[in-house]
């Protein structure tokens, strides 16, 4: 990569994180107006602007064009855990912008303390402390309700950006059994050229472009399968369609 292009995307990635937060301040007030006076079953229209609104005006603004392949094997009536590999900052908007749904997913509890953003975290997502047992419970019964509240649930496997050399780090076990506890098939997204467009996970960079998504397959749970071999077919789905 040369200096130049190193230079550029430093800067952009500066001009990124600022329209970021002028979209965040702009529609805060709809999220603080809708988000105290609905009750929490009332939220999917506040969920479908932040899927499929917000990211979409940041993209634009930021010069990136999301290209989604193989969309068609979703059913747009089924629900799904969907999970997807995970290496920029932007993952989060270009996951939900590549799903013509919507569905709610766990949040770090650091998060909270991103101004403006920490309210909104705490009202659509639940809070995981990954240290504390008691937390990981209450997160599992939160997921089997807000499954049968008619929500598809997202996971990254990874559990947070992939920082190694690797394409994938190491994956946790948690979407998968819950996949093979609920028999609910697992969507499978892969983010095929992020690092082309946000460099490493180590690093703060965007350039414009465009970010191919694709949907590798779908993993279907059956008595004989475990919560291993979902894992195992799943990474290898994902493994064969990032981009070097």
């Amino acid at each position: 990569m040369t200096p130049a292009r190193k230079l550029f995307g430093k800067i952009w990635a500066l001009y990124g994180l600022l329209i970021f937060f002028i979209l965040l301040l702009i529609c805060f007030p709809f999220y603080l107006l809708l988000l105290g006076i609905l009750p929490s079953n009332r939220y999917r229209p506040v969920i479908w602007f932040n899927h499929h609104v917000f990211p979409r005006v940041f993209f634009a603004l930021v010069g990136i064009r999301i290209k989604v392949h193989n969309r068609k094997m979703l059913d747009r009536r089924r629900q799904y855990i969907l999970v997807s590999n995970h290496r920029s900052a932007i993952d989060f908007m270009a996951n939900t912008v590549a799903f013509p749904n919507v569905y709610k997913y766990l949040a770090k509890k650091e998060l909270t303390k991103v101004p403006f953003l920490g309210f909104v975290v705490k009202k659509l997502c639940v809070l995981v402390d990954r240290s504390s047992s008691a937390s990981r419970t209450k997160s599992l019964e939160w997921m089997k309700r807000t499954f049968d509240e008619g929500y598809s649930l997202f996971f990254y496997p990874e559990g947070t950006r992939n920082r190694s050399g690797d394409p994938l780090g190491p994956f946790y076990s948690g979407a998968f059994r819950l996949a093979q506890d609920l028999r609910v098939p697992i969507a499978v997204m892969t983010l095929q050229n992020v690092h082309k467009r946000s460099g490493s996970a180590r690093s703060m960079d965007l350039w414009p472009g465009t970010l191919h998504i694709r949907w590798s397959g779908i993993v279907t749970p059956t008595n004989e399968t475990t919560h291993t071999s979902l894992m195992e077919e799943t990474r290898a789905l994902m493994a064969g369609d990032i981009l070097n």
